[in-house]
């Protein structure tokens, strides 16, 4: 097996793994309690299907950036909701089923909003993406949808094996992901140094930011749920990328560009959490305790 074939099978069972831990220690009514706020939701769409997209197409066309990073760049902002998702928000204290009814209300929405926003951002650029609706349907069932039915199906018939299961899946999960990075770096690190150049770093790290920015300004009166929002649009998901990016003929250095957006993220997303903790510490710790007991 060739190492990319075997960063990709890596990544996805972690991402499976990650979305299933959280489903299993949830319960299915307080999921559907949750997902009675469409201010909250159309809020949500803004941040992350309406504001990344647009600030991806501002830098683009201001900035000189090579066009597999401007590829790289667009498809990352057109494609949401990374299964990494849900961990990272609870890291900022938010409750788990909230966490969970809206990653799976925003990535379900994705089927349709994702080639809705490919259609009207394809006639402004040379790269030309091919977004089916059947292929983002597809990624967002397995990546997404399939783990929470499994993982709250599971907490609702066995919950004390569902917990204790959730536990090890999270180790596990975390383990694999750890050696996809190492994997990723050791099979693409020239790679990633050779689009370093003409302003890349500057380009996603300001995509993140503004994602961050858009979450804290759209994500409702409370820190948390600024802090959530605030990563559910800055954290992407590669694999929706990578797959449009194959539909479309996209080249082997847009595929890098791709994860090295993910990596620049979600860099910059654990320096905000950082600074949540050490900015309300007390805080976010009492609330992250509490998502942990529910």
């Amino acid at each position: 097996m060739e190492p990319k074939q075997m960063i990709g099978l890596l990544v996805q069972a972690s991402l499976f793994l990650m979305i299933a831990a959280v489903a299993m220690e949830s319960d299915w009514r307080s999921v559907l309690a949750h997902l009675r706020q469409p201010a909250r939701l159309l809020r949500a769409i803004i941040a992350v299907n309406v504001v990344v997209p647009l600030l991806a197409f501002i830098l683009v066309k201001i900035m000189a950036l090579d066009p597999p990073v401007a590829a790289g760049l667009i498809l990352m902002s057109v494609s949401p909701l990374a299964p990494l998702v849900p961990g990272n928000a609870l890291k900022s204290g938010a409750d788990r089923s909230d966490v969970l009814a809206l990653y799976a209300v925003l990535i379900a929405l994705a089927i349709f909003l994702v080639p809705l926003t490919v259609v009207i951002i394809n006639p402004f650029f040379a790269y030309h993406a091919n977004a089916p609706v059947a292929l983002i349907a597809r990624i967002v069932v397995v990546s997404g949808l399939l783990p929470i039915v499994l993982g709250l199906a599971f907490a609702a018939l066995l919950p004390a094996l569902a917990r204790r299961a959730a536990r090890v899946l999270k180790i596990l999960s975390n383990l694999i992901l750890l050696l996809f990075v190492l994997l990723l770096l050791w099979a693409e690190g020239r790679e990633f140094l050779e689009l370093l150049g003409d302003g890349t770093i500057i380009a996603f790290a300001c995509t993140a930011f503004g994602a961050l920015l858009a979450g804290y300004w759209l994500g409702g009166p409370d820190r948390t749920g600024r802090a959530t929002l605030g990563i559910t649009a800055a954290i992407r998901h590669p694999g929706m990328a990578i797959a449009i990016s194959q539909a479309s003929g996209g080249s082997t250095q847009t595929t890098v560009a791709i994860l090295l957006f993910l990596l620049n993220s979600a860099v910059i997303v654990a320096l905000y959490q950082a600074w949540l903790r050490r900015s309300a510490p007390g805080a976010i710790s009492r609330e992250a305790s509490s998502g942990a007991a529910d």
